[in-house]
């Protein structure tokens, strides 16, 4: 979406973590001490990710993508930077990889197969992670063994047995082709709610307890916890 000048003064209640973020300048991404790669990555692509982090100074928190794996950099942006947000949901909405550039991409052969049965599951979801950063930038950083990370959005209580049929679509991502041409992709998804964050493919492991992520950092909660009502739910 285009942000206009009104949005500003509310702009860091609207955002959320994954949300991906178009800057006016490279520059523009607060690093105290930025890596040499980071100027380089924002002149090709001045895009930054949010972060799951508390406001400082009333900047939002992100972060920045370099070429490789691990060049990842934290950062933090005014508010009055920001051009346009493209949200994981928006890309699945414009259903963004039947156009993209690279659409035979594992990761993106998966999203395809993928989306009906996501969509089947009457929940709100989203792709996120370097396929989502593709898709709305257009530069290609997904390599061959890459994962595709999703992301499913779910209030108090939680739908579980819409997570279920979810779970089961990600164990499927791809459907039958010729052995020889199979080429599969790790799906990765995250549930966000109220409270945080946590792995889908956790909450059906056994056990009580699985790890959710807030903006205070990662903490252990128990299966009760997550599945408390709305009301009774604070948000990290």
């Amino acid at each position: 979406m285009e942000l206009r000048s009104r949005d500003l003064p509310r702009l860091r209640d609207l955002l959320r973590p994954h949300d991906l973020l178009r800057l006016r300048a490279p520059a523009d991404a607060r690093v105290p001490e930025p890596p040499d790669w980071v100027m380089p990555a924002l002149e090709a692509a001045p895009w930054v990710v949010v972060r799951r982090a508390a406001p400082v100074a009333g900047r939002v928190p992100v972060g920045i993508r370099g070429p490789r794996r691990d060049q990842r950099c934290a950062a933090a942006v005014d508010p009055a930077a920001i051009l346009a947000c493209v949200t994981p949901e928006a890309l699945a909405r414009a259903r963004a990889w039947e156009t993209a550039a690279r659409s035979g991409h594992p990761a993106l052969r998966a999203l395809a197969a993928l989306a009906p049965r996501l969509d089947a599951t009457g929940l709100v979801w989203g792709v996120a992670g370097g396929a989502g950063f593709e898709l709305a930038t257009g530069r290609p950083v997904l390599r061959e063994a890459s994962d595709l990370d999703i992301v499913l959005r779910a209030s108090f209580p939680l739908p579980v047995d819409a997570l279920r049929q979810a779970a089961a679509a990600c164990e499927a991502a791809l459907p039958p082709v010729p052995p020889a041409a199979r080429v599969d992709a790790r799906v990765d998804a995250l549930v966000e709610t109220p409270l945080g964050a946590f792995a889908l493919a956790e909450f059906y492991r056994a056990g009580d307890t699985l790890l959710l992520r807030g903006a205070g950092g990662p903490r252990l909660v128990t299966r009760t916890e997550l599945e408390q009502p709305a009301e009774r739910a604070e948000a990290p």
